[in-house]
């Protein structure tokens, strides 16, 4: 069963992988790239502070600063160690071969789970339940599937990873939104 889990993994990543075209190469490279993201994590706070206050903002930039390092480090620290599976594009990945590479990027050794996928949608879920905003949730969930999308693109990520990078960014939101509520409640009755 796992196998046939893996070969539907592998076709699909490639299926994704082929949809190459001179336009979306760098398009789909500039996707991934985490500091082209700055001023749109900006935009947001910005948006968080006209709403709530500097003081609120602080507070909550704070709290996303502990889930994307929980997030991140849930992947990166924690599970891609123990589980060791090797980027489609990592050269000693037999499926490497079929792969497209754009630009010679492979990304690192393992790719289980994505930390581009837990990190863009730890981020979403949580500004979900932040903000309430139709907008701003919208934005945001258009935002995490591009990425993720640019991911399976690249070559650097099969669509599992994905998919448990995603379920694990979720859970990390729920978490520390659940501190976020303790937080405020002891702020209002201490």
């Amino acid at each position: 069963m796992i196998e046939i889990l893996r070969q539907i993994d592998a076709e699909a990543l490639l299926a994704i992988n082929s949809w190459h075209t001179a336009f979306l190469d760098p398009f789909m490279k500039m996707a991934s790239a985490r500091l082209v993201w700055i001023p749109f994590y900006l935009s947001i706070l910005y948006v968080l502070w006209r709403a709530r206050g500097w003081k609120a903002t602080l507070g909550i930039a704070l709290l996303i600063g502990l889930l994307i390092t929980l997030a991140d480090q849930s992947c990166a620290t924690l599970i891609r160690p123990y589980v060791q599976r090797l980027r489609p594009t990592n050269p000693d990945n037999p499926l490497s071969q079929f792969v497209t590479v754009v630009d010679g990027y492979r990304g690192g050794s393992y790719g289980f789970p994505s930390c581009h996928a837990s990190n863009t949608f730890a981020l979403a879920v949580f500004l979900t339940f932040i903000t309430r905003n139709r907008l701003i949730i919208i934005t945001m969930f258009l935002w995490a599937v591009l990425n993720c999308y640019s991911r399976m693109y690249l070559g650097v990520h099969y669509p599992c990873d994905i998919l448990a990078g995603a379920l694990l960014g979720t859970l990390c939101a729920f978490l520390v939104y659940a501190l976020y509520r303790l937080a405020l409640r002891r702020l209002r009755h201490p």
